[in-house]
């Protein structure tokens, strides 16, 4: 027998032995497997396809084993089927194939409206897509009547392919038939103030010279090194980068490594970051800064919110921690579990797993259990004085106003703000950021004491 066989063969028998102890340690192991075989072979409502049904079962069977879990306080386990599989990835490694715009269903009927301009150096772009247009058919299949999920089904397919839109536009007297050649498109999770025309973000705040804004999305594979360029760029500009507001309301979070890496870039060398805790509160690892960027003293406030969880709290815990910034707007989320994502069948289905619990620098777990009401210790609570809570209509207005922000912007858009106020998202034209007003007051005093450091690179 060849070495080669050989060495698989020994390989595959240590796993199945392996497997076999767990089984003989666990036997419901052996009885769900058992449960299943009997399903399989006599079940009397058997799908005519034995494989799709088979992927039924499975499914089914983890599904439910994730609902114990969440009866017992866990709710951030999950199962990913293989149809969502690729989905989940893209959100995390911030890339897909596609052809670079984003659509919103309006109008009556419903069909997909370009949001804002397409992806710098996106196809889309390139084939002359624009803020407004009204997409009323994808290859000839008409759009009017299908959910989101289906229209992005439907643009998008294989690198190198060919899509087919068929746009209305309002000074076009005919729908316009444009083809777009579907490529790899990175998603950005560091955004700015508002969107410029070119596409591209406006990160300066007026009336503070030197102070920036950025607003992180999700912390993906990308958002550090996203982040760090953009700061380098403020700082090499004449202004200078002399404070920073970061907004983080609406960020649900994302990858551990990214929430440890924004914050290595605001701290001192030394300083923990986050603690890992498994079963029975054991210490699985520990992040400690290693002064990685140049901002280490760059005055900062950061804007939460409700919705703010996971890395999200992270990075503010961490500020908030060591006083490097001021916390301003609601109580974040509390979500202070670690979750790993484990490859199933083959790595076509995957099973996001809690594993452990976050501790932030002052060893208060973040972590809110579904039995805690507002008085119990967790989240992320704004800094005394910088609360601003919105919730009902208020919070409504303010989506509404930040939608506008990332979509139209400096755009000359007319198409896009005459839906977006059918749809009734209108804003009023006085409308204030609050949030934003009070952050901003917050980094003017910090950016006025004698130890504000800005980063001014040549």
């Amino acid at each position: 027998m060849p070495r080669r066989n050989a060495v698989l063969l020994l390989v595959v028998t240590l796993i199945a032995y392996a497997c076999y102890v767990r089984a003989e340690q666990n036997p419901y192991a052996r009885y769900v497997a058992a449960g299943f075989s009997m399903i399989d072979r006599w079940a009397l409502y058997n799908e005519p396809n034995q494989r799709q049904f088979d992927q039924q079962l499975y499914a089914a069977a983890m599904e439910q084993m994730v609902e114990v879990l969440r009866a017992r306080g866990d709710e951030h386990s999950m199962f990913v089927p293989a149809t969502l599989k690729d989905r989940y990835r893209e959100v995390l490694t911030q890339e897909f194939v596609g052809i670079g715009i984003r659509f919103r269903l309006l109008g009556e009927p419903a069909v997909p409206v370009v949001l804002g301009p397409p992806e710098a150096d996106s196809p889309a772009l390139a084939a002359g897509l624009r803020s407004g247009d009204r997409i009323v058919a994808v290859d000839g299949q008409a759009t009017a009547g299908l959910d989101n999920d289906a229209i992005a089904q439907l643009i998008r397919g294989p690198q190198g392919s060919t899509v087919t839109l068929t746009v209305e536009r309002s000074d076009a007297e005919e729908p316009l038939e444009i083809s777009v050649e579907r490529s790899v498109i990175f998603t950005a999770s560091v955004t700015g103030v508002s969107r410029l025309s070119d596409g591209g973000w406006r990160y300066r705040l007026p009336g503070l010279p030197g102070a920036a804004f950025v607003q992180i999305t999700k912390f993906g594979d990308k958002t550090l090194e996203e982040l760090d360029a953009i700061l380098a760029e403020l700082a090499a500009e004449p202004e200078g980068l002399a404070g920073l507001v970061i907004d983080l309301r609406g960020n649900g979070g994302g990858t551990l490594d990214a929430g440890v890496g924004i914050s290595d870039l605001f701290l001192r060398a030394g300083r923990p970051i986050v603690t890992i805790r498994g079963r029975g509160g054991k210490v699985e690892e520990k992040f400690v800064s290693t002064e990685a960027g140049d901002y280490a003293e760059l005055p900062l406030a950061v804007l939460i919110d409700q919705d703010s969880a996971s890395a999200a709290e992270i990075l503010a815990a961490c500020l908030q921690d060591y006083d490097r910034a001021d916390i301003v707007g609601a109580r974040s989320y509390g979500k202070g579990t670690v979750q790993q994502v484990l490859r199933l069948e083959g790595g076509r289905s995957l099973l996001k797993l809690t594993f452990a619990t976050y501790w932030r620098p002052s060893g208060k777990n973040i972590h809110r259990m579904p039995d805690d009401g507002p008085d119990a210790q967790w989240g992320v609570s704004p800094t005394p004085g910088c609360e601003v809570h919105l919730e009902g209509d208020d919070l409504t207005t303010w989506l509404h106003f930040r939608l506008r922000q990332m979509t139209i912007g400096d755009a000359e858009s007319p198409e896009l703000a005459a839906a977006l106020d059918e749809a009734e998202m209108a804003v009023p034209a006085d409308y204030v950021d609050q949030a934003l007003v009070l952050a901003v007051e917050r980094l003017a005093a910090r950016m006025s004491e004698p130890d504000a450091a800005p980063a001014n690179r040549p």
